[in-house]
């Protein structure tokens, strides 16, 4: 499926994510590349939003991370409008 500007959007939000759980798990962008058997410009490629990531690979990094993946889907709550008092 070719890339959506939604897909964009979620894609930058996975990679603030990741970059966060990499800075609270103490690694280097590096050491991380180095748990996951790949190089360091795949982490940034993922960091930065560039790449749309599968379930399996975000398990992966969750598992490199020592985290636990988990994906919510929340529904946003919408204005209640009433009428009269």
């Amino acid at each position: 499926m070719a890339g959506t500007r939604t897909s964009e959007i979620h894609a930058k939000a996975v990679g603030r994510e990741l970059a966060y759980a990499r800075r609270e798990a103490k690694l280097t962008q590096a050491q991380l590349a180095e748990r996951l058997g790949v190089g360091r410009s795949y982490v940034a490629r993922i960091e930065s939003g560039t790449d749309n990531l599968t379930i399996g690979q975000l398990a992966h990094l969750a598992d490199a991370l020592g985290a636990q993946l988990r994906i919510t889907f929340p529904i946003p709550q919408r204005a209640k409008v009433t009428i009269g008092a």
